[in-house]
């Protein structure tokens, strides 16, 4: 546990931390916007993102890089080869699936919560507070799930972020490239850590539900 295995623990934790919030909060509204117009075209809408959770995760990471670089919409910002390059992929990659489990989940529950509402007059524009604090527990096991999920991911993030050491290396590309230089010691140890972690998030996604 040197300093520079500490930073990549950290940079981890922080890159994943925040994609995962964002696209928690993003993905929760936008499944509820769906939920609330159960039209044609916002069935599709949710089935195109279920589509997604089954894309490679590589290709995610290709369309950011393809953002990011010198000839993309976002070129001028600079952001190729930054944490925040790995940020925007992940987000992109949790996105889908945050919206896929959210909006199972108010399938399940969202009816008999509506239902409940329209009972107590409660007006429309309090509905999104209501459907949050009624599903919070539920919506936090969601968030954990996308957490784990974003912690494992290799492919777009060494695309986008370069694996660069001190600045975008974290564990799952540590991992690769520690592995193909042969030092399997250091290997093992940075995997003892990230399973650590995916353990713990499990138990805490089974003591949420």
């Amino acid at each position: 546990m040197d300093k520079e295995i500490i930073e990549i623990v950290l940079l981890s934790l922080f890159v994943t931390g925040v994609a995962s919030i964002l696209s928690s909060i993003v993905g929760f509204f936008i499944s509820l916007g769906l939920f609330f117009r159960k039209d044609k075209i916002f069935k599709k809408i949710l089935e195109f993102f279920r589509a997604l959770t089954g894309v490679p995760t590589i290709i995610f990471g290709l369309v950011v890089l393809l953002m990011l670089s010198r000839r993309g919409i976002l070129g001028p910002l600079n952001l190729l080869f930054t944490p925040t390059a790995i940020i925007i992929a992940q987000f992109l990659l949790l996105l889908p699936l945050v919206i896929t489990l959210c909006s199972e989940l108010l399938e399940d529950d969202g009816s008999r919560i509506l239902t409940t509402c329209k009972i107590l007059h409660i007006p429309s524009n309090k509905l999104n507070r209501v459907f949050f604090r009624e599903l919070k527990t539920r919506f936090l096991g969601i968030f954990l799930v996308a957490f784990a999920r974003g912690i494992s991911e290799v492919g777009s993030v060494m695309l986008v972020g370069g694996n660069i050491k001190g600045h975008t290396r974290v564990m799952t590309t540590y991992i690769a490239l520690s592995t193909s230089m042969g030092n399997y010691n250091t290997s093992l140890g940075i995997a003892l850590i990230l399973f650590s972690i995916s353990f713990l998030l499990n138990f805490l996604i089974k003591w949420v539900k």
